[in-house]
């Protein structure tokens, strides 16, 4: 393991230059730390005593002049021990401001109808945001899902959305391309098996699809980057879920 290595457990690149160089030095002073670590005496001060709060570098004043050493390298896991702690303080924090940030954020969010997301990362956030308004055994309609134009990275996201579905508990109805059927297996195996979710296809090519939730419509376009078009309104919702049960009725099994 290379001792820069140390910059992944939260040591800047000077921490992690005066850390080594008092390593190799032992105890020493400002001056020749400085010289071995190539900080500059200005700074080297400031560095030192981060490390000295971290708990893994000491300092001691002999004679007027302070001399520094690098700690039992077992301090370490302290060091860790002590970020952990405060990791976990600062998700308390959170877990207790969350409603009230949220409450905000929906005050915000409420008169806004349209979103528009781009590219993998935005379509997760975008499911993700649609999937955490479902409850158990609601039920979501799919028309149109296709294969798209970036098949493997399809497969990946489609799966993990499939876990998160699992993982909710809410209920899927499904028209598939008949391209999926024949090519992508592992896009509807999972509401193959399942006995909670319902499949059907249609012969169709199109890549643009929709995905109907209790209060959102979601229109996406499945090209390599994908675009995710968000619909916030009772209408549109009850207007799309009437045109998904006349294709569901024409649908085959």
């Amino acid at each position: 393991m290379d001792i820069r290595d140390l910059k992944k457990i939260g040591l800047t690149e000077g921490e992690m230059k005066v850390y080594q160089a008092l390593l190799e030095l032992g105890e020493t002073t400002r001056t020749e730390l400085a010289k071995k670590s190539g900080i500059s005496p200005s700074k080297i001060y400031d560095v030192a005593n981060r490390l000295i709060e971290k708990g893994i570098v000491s300092s001691v004043k002999k004679q007027g002049i302070i001399h520094f050493s690098a700690g039992d390298p077992n301090r370490l896991k302290d060091f860790l021990e002590k970020k952990e702690d405060e990791i976990k303080k600062e998700k308390e924090l959170v877990a207790t401001l969350l409603p009230t940030l949220l409450a905000k954020w929906q005050d915000t969010h409420e008169d806004v109808d349209i979103e528009v997301f781009y590219g993998w990362d935005g379509l997760k956030t975008a499911f993700m945001t649609l999937e955490n308004s479902m409850t158990k055994n609601e039920i979501s309609d799919v028309f149109g899902a296709s294969v798209g134009l970036d098949p493997e990275q399809g497969d990946i996201f489609w799966k993990q959305h499939q876990i998160r579905v699992e993982k909710k508990g809410f209920k899927v109805r499904i028209i598939f391309n008949e391209d999926v059927k024949k090519g992508r297996r592992q896009r509807h195996e999972y509401y193959d098996k399942s006995k909670k979710h319902e499949i059907r296809y249609l012969h169709q090519q199109t890549f643009n699809e929709f995905y109907i939730y209790k209060t959102h419509v979601l229109i996406l376009i499945s090209l390599r980057k994908p675009i995710a078009i968000v619909i916030k309104n009772k209408e549109t919702v009850e207007a799309f879920r009437q045109f998904f049960e006349t294709m569901w009725k024409q649908a085959k099994q």
